[in-house]
C-alpha cells in the first residue's frame, strides 16, 4: 500500500515561513513554489523549492537593507572581491538588517551589541539552505529536506527580526537610562493643559515608555509613553476644595518625543513642543 503523501501547503510551518514575506509578490512566488512541490509528477521538484526559497531569501534579504543604503553607511567597506564595483556582500545586508546606519563604536560601547556575531550565523544558515536540493531525491526523503529548508528560512528571518529587535530594546533602556531632568517635561505638560479650555492642574507624572520610532547614523528619535495625574476643575474659583464636586481627579495618557546622540556618551533631549495628552475635556456632562 502506497503511503499517503504529505501536503506542502497545508504544513504549518509553510504559513510561518509565508509570513515573513511583506509583498504580495513574493507571496505568490512562494505559494508557486509549494504548489509545484506538492505535484509529485513534478521531476526535480526538491530542487525547484529549495532554488525558490533560496531566491526568496534573497530578494527578502535585499527588501530588508538597500544596497544603496548600505553603501551610503559609515562602516560600509567595499569588497574588492565583488565584480560589481558598486556591489555589497551578504554579510553587509545581514548587518545592514539588524544595525542599520548606526554606528560600530555606538552599537558595540553603548548598546553592548556584537552584531558580527548575528552575520556570522545568518551565513551558516544561508550555506544550509543551499545545500538542499543538491541531488536527486527519493519522494520522502525530498519532503524531509523540504520541510528541513522550511525550518531554516524560518529560522534565519527570525534571527534578523528578533536581533533587529533587541537593537531597539537595547536603544530604548539606554536613552531611559539618560533622560533629561524632569522638570522639563514637567513644565510641557503645564503649558499643554493651559492651553484647555477647562482649568487643569499637573500632578504626579509617570514616563512608562520608550519606543525607537527612526534610527540615523547621528540621531535616534524615540516616542514616550506616560501618565499624568491631573486636577481636573470644571468652575475656576480660588477657593474650591479638593473634594468639592467641581474638581475632578484624573489619570491621563500622554505622548511625547526624545531624541538622542549617537555619539559616547549617550545623550538624550526632550524635543520642546511634542508633548500630546489625552484628555477628554466633555465627559462626565461637563463643559
Amino acid at each position: 500500500m502506497q503511503s499517503e503523501r504529505m501536503n506542502l501547503a497545508a504544513n504549518e510551518l509553510t504559513h510561518r515561513v509565508r509570513g515573513h514575506f511583506r509583498l504580495d509578490l513574493h507571496r505568490e512566488i512562494f505559494d508557486a513554489a509549494v504548489e509545484s512541490f506538492d505535484h509529485e509528477d513534478i521531476s526535480l521538484r526538491l530542487k525547484n523549492f529549495a532554488f525558490a526559497l533560496r531566491e526568496l531569501g534573497r530578494i527578502w534579504l535585499e527588501q530588508l537593507a538597500p544596497k544603496e543604503k548600505i553603501r551610503a553607511c559609515e562602516w560600509f567597506e567595499q569588497d574588492t572581491d565583488l565584480r560589481e564595483e558598486d556591489g555589497v556582500t551578504r554579510a553587509q545586508r545581514a548587518k545592514y538588517a539588524v544595525q542599520g546606519e548606526l554606528p560600530d563604536e555606538f552599537v558595540l560601547e553603548d548598546l553592548q551589541i556584537d552584531i558580527q556575531s548575528t552575520v556570522k550565523e545568518y551565513l551558516a544558515l544561508i550555506d544550509e539552505l543551499s545545500n538542499y536540493g543538491r541531488f536527486d531525491t527519493p519522494a520522502k526523503t525530498a519532503e524531509l529536506e523540504a520541510i528541513r529548508a522550511l525550518e531554516t528560512f524560518d529560522r534565519l528571518s527570525e534571527l534578523i527580526q528578533e536581533r533587529h529587535a533587541s537593537l531597539l530594546s537595547s536603544a530604548a533602556h539606554a536613552a531611559k537610562e539618560a533622560l533629561p531632568p524632569t522638570y522639563e517635561l514637567f513644565g510641557e505638560v503645564d503649558e499643554e493643559l493651559d492651553r484647555l479650555p477647562t482649568h487643569f492642574l499637573a500632578g504626579e507624572y509617570h514616563l512608562d515608555s520608550l519606543l525607537v520610532l527612526s534610527l540615523s547614523p547621528d540621531r535616534i528619535l524615540y516616542q514616550g509613553r506616560g501618565r499624568v495625574y491631573v486636577r481636573r476643575q470644571y468652575e475656576w474659583d480660588a477657593a474650591v476644595a479638593w473634594d468639592d464636586v467641581a474638581v475632578v481627579l484624573d489619570v491621563c495618557p500622554f505622548e511625547c518625543s526624545y531624541e538622542a546622540t549617537t555619539s559616547y556618551p549617550l545623550d538624550t533631549s526632550f524635543v520642546p513642543g511634542s508633548i500630546k495628552i489625552d484628555i477628554d475635556i466633555y465627559d462626565n456632562g461637563q463643559g
